[in-house]
């Protein structure tokens, strides 16, 4: 072989090796390739996610340094409060401190409390046990269970014997049975202990009270027969818990009557015997004052009988009068068939003596009783009117009258329920020569004679008549002398051969009569005055309907106990209220007759309604008004207040001057006022309204006269309004005190007033 041929061998051979080795290389290099191609798409993914991951801590670190810069705002704001807790745990941990002390020396004036209630203390325990048993008895009479259970221990237990409702009794029964049968059985009640209780400590804990109690009661079935218990108690009571509780009564009572508790007390039967002539004396009275049928006949019965028989004048007729109403229309018959009456009110004999009516009452407990009345030959002398059968003509009829009355217990009061006369006609003389026709004469029935002071004022009561002398008020002697001390009296009179006055001799009867007396004195010499010697009169309050009036009678001579002569001078000026009547012009002491008509001899305020609201602090619980001309005046009567606004009383108001408006009497609750000083209980909160404003922007021209009806004793006036932004006491008022009775000469505002009483004599034993 040739060595081109070997060369080109060994050429290819190299060409194939190195082909062989290319290959090879290829290949491995086209796999590298793919592994690389296939690392590098996986690398690729691995960044995208990476890329997210960053992004996502991107954000999260954002919000963790926003979280960081609040972070250390709050750590900042923590610090500093953490400064101020620290500085008010010091300030607790002191005041802490500063109670600790404090429990401790309280803890020590504990202890001796406790030691001085178990040493020296016991009078105190004693007197807190006596308070509790008067409260319980108290509340007995107030008829209120929340003023008894209150100081009864659940444990407590009863035994009552005798009066009333006897038995064993628990806590619950004792307030279901016991307490409920005496508050619904009795509506009124007054209690009072007849000696000093005594007490016993039992342990130091532990005290026995044992006393007599009376207690009077008027049943809620019969009113009118009043009981008396009489009732020997015995209280245990026992501190518990530190409250002096009753755990125990013992009551003996057994019923008597009232004259043996009191001496002099009328009995049962006797107020009955009284109240039961009382109606007849009135029918009686009202057909001599020739009342209208209605007036007369008010105490019979709706179905009562008036039976009639013997000899009546021509213009009366006999029968039986079935019913009210024909009753009544007897009764008017008789007024019109008469011009004037004359009658005697007691039984007379032949001799010309009086004796008193007959009366027999029987009384029991289930039925209220019943009640006979004989007047034997009761009198009336009857002129004739005009136009009637008769006239003109005297009859002189002598009345055998005979009345049954039963107590009816639904109306509260005695009534007729059967009357018999038989009538006789004698000679006008027989009667006339024990009677006085011609003379006039007025003898003494009762009389209040007080020393007076001019400083001071008086306040007189007889009868249904008051008079008040206001303070400041002199006597004005015949000498021209002026007295700052004198006697001053009220004397109220009857009449003898006094006829109507002249001109309203058709329409006026004659009544009774009052006068006053100076130095004994009834004579228009005398005056009341004041400092300058002009005329000073007294007020006089009369309880009585508007059909009367009076006219002003003098001229005559008075020895002390009769007054003769004299005649009418003028008719005299009233304000009417609802059944009082009120005169502001007496000033001399002379005789006013009282006449009775049958119309209304003076307007009435009319009633009215406004609407008042809370003032200082005091929310209305009642309200009376009226309607007030300024000209007129007005008298208003509201519960135990009698307000007189006297004529030419007008308002000054911010806007303006009121002569006609609507005043108010309005009453609040004690309980609304705190007590004015030490001992002084709030008894009575009222105001004065006009139209329905209670302020002391409003002024009166001529002052409120205020006349209230109370326990007088110790009594005390107070104006209540606004000071430095607080509800409280303003002034204390001038009262003039009577027996019974406070009066109020100065309010010219319309404020509320507190009426207050000592506190001995608030705590009332009356429901």
């Amino acid at each position: 072989m040739d060595g081109k041929i070997v060369g080109f061998s060994i050429a290819i051979i190299v060409l194939l090796i190195a082909s062989v080795v290319g290959f090879y290389e290829y290949s491995t290099a086209s796999g590298s390739l793919a592994s690389l191609q296939s690392s590098y798409s996986s690398l690729q993914s691995t960044v995208s996610q990476q890329n997210k991951t960053i992004s996502s801590l991107s954000s999260e670190i954002a919000s963790l340094n926003s979280s960081l810069q609040t972070y250390k705002a709050q750590l900042a704001s923590a610090e500093q409060n953490a400064s101020k807790y620290a500085n008010l745990y010091m300030m607790y941990l002191s005041m802490f401190n500063q109670a600790e002390s404090n429990y401790t020396m309280y803890k020590q004036m504990y202890q001796q409390l406790l030691s001085q209630i178990s040493t020296g203390g016991a009078s105190y325990k004693e007197g807190a046990a006596l308070d509790t048993a008067f409260k319980f008895w108290d509340g007995i009479a107030i008829e209120s269970f929340a003023d008894v259970t209150p100081y009864l221990a659940t444990n407590f237990s009863a035994t009552i014997m005798g009066t009333p409702f006897p038995g064993t009794y628990s806590y619950s029964s004792f307030n279901q049975t016991w307490l409920s049968s005496f508050f619904s059985n009795y509506e009124t009640v007054y209690f009072y202990t007849t000696a000093l209780p005594t007490i016993t400590p039992m342990n130091n804990n532990t005290y026995q009270i044992s006393t007599v109690i009376q207690y009077f009661v008027a049943p809620t079935n019969d009113p009118i027969y009043l009981q008396v218990f009489n009732a020997s108690i015995t209280l245990t009571v026992q501190y518990i818990q530190g409250t002096p509780l009753i755990t125990k009564l013992t009551w003996m009572g057994n019923e008597v009557p009232p004259s043996t508790v009191i001496a002099g007390y009328p009995s049962q039967h006797a107020l009955a015997q009284w109240t039961a002539l009382s109606e007849v004396l009135s029918e009686i009275n009202g057909m001599g004052a020739e009342f209208p049928g209605q007036v007369t006949a008010q105490y019979f019965s709706p179905g009562a009988t008036l039976t009639i028989t013997g000899q009546l004048p021509p213009g009366l007729m006999n029968g039986t009068y079935s019913g009210l109403s024909s009753i009544e229309n007897f009764f008017n018959t008789w007024d019109n068939y008469s011009i004037f009456v004359m009658e005697y009110s007691q039984n007379l004999l032949p001799n010309g003596t009086a004796i008193p009516l007959q009366v027999h009452v029987i009384l029991n407990s289930t039925n209220p009783g019943m009640a006979e009345v004989v007047a034997n030959d009761t009198p009336f002398m009857l002129f004739v009117n005009q136009g009637q059968p008769g006239f003109p003509g005297i009859y002189d009829i002598h009345v055998n009258m005979v009345s049954y009355l039963m107590y009816n217990s639904t109306a509260g009061e005695w009534q007729i329920v059967k009357q018999t006369w038989t009538v006789t006609q004698v000679p006008t003389m027989s009667d006339t020569v024990y009677y006085n026709l011609n003379t006039p004469t007025f003898n003494v029935i009762g009389e209040q004679t007080v020393t007076v002071n001019a400083t001071q004022g008086a306040i007189l009561k007889v009868g249904p008549v008051m008079t008040i002398v206001k303070p400041g008020t002199y006597a004005l002697l015949p000498n021209g002398n002026m007295s700052s001390l004198y006697n001053f009296s009220l004397i109220l009179l009857s009449t003898q051969a006094v006829l109507p006055p002249a001109p309203d001799y058709n329409n006026l009867t004659p009544t009774y009569a009052f006068a006053f007396a100076i130095n004994g004195q009834i004579s228009p010499a005398y005056s009341l005055v004041n400092s300058t010697k002009g005329p000073d009169p007294a007020i006089t309050v009369v309880y009585a309907p508007n059909t009367w009036t009076s006219w002003t009678w003098f001229g005559g001579k008075f020895n002390g106990t009769t007054y003769v002569g004299g005649s009418y001078k003028f008719a005299d000026h009233w304000i009417y209220g609802n059944g009082v009547m009120v005169n502001t012009q007496f000033f001399k002491p002379v005789i006013w007759i009282f006449e009775a008509g049958e119309t209304p001899q003076g307007p009435v305020a009319p009633q009215s309604s406004v609407q008042v609201s809370t003032v200082y602090g005091l929310t209305p619980i009642n309200a009376y008004t009226e309607v007030i001309n300024s000209q007129q005046g007005g008298v208003i009567v509201a519960g135990n207040i009698i307000t007189v606004v006297q004529p030419g009383t007008t308002i000054s108001t911010p806007v303006g001057q009121l002569s006609n408006y609507n005043f108010s009497v309005v009453f609040y609750a004690p309980q609304n006022v705190t007590s004015p000083e030490s001992g002084q209980v709030p008894s009575l909160v009222f105001a004065y309204a006009v139209n329905g404003n209670v302020t002391f922007s409003y002024t009166a021209s001529k002052p409120f006269i205020t006349i209230i009806t109370t326990p007088s004793m110790g009594a005390q006036m107070w104006t209540w309004g606004s000071k430095n932004g607080m509800n409280t006491y303003i002034f204390h008022d001038p009262l003039l005190v009577g027996n019974g009775v406070v009066v109020n000469l100065s309010f010219v505002k319309p404020v509320p007033w507190v009426l207050t009483l000592p506190e001995i004599m608030s705590s009332s034993t009356m429901t």
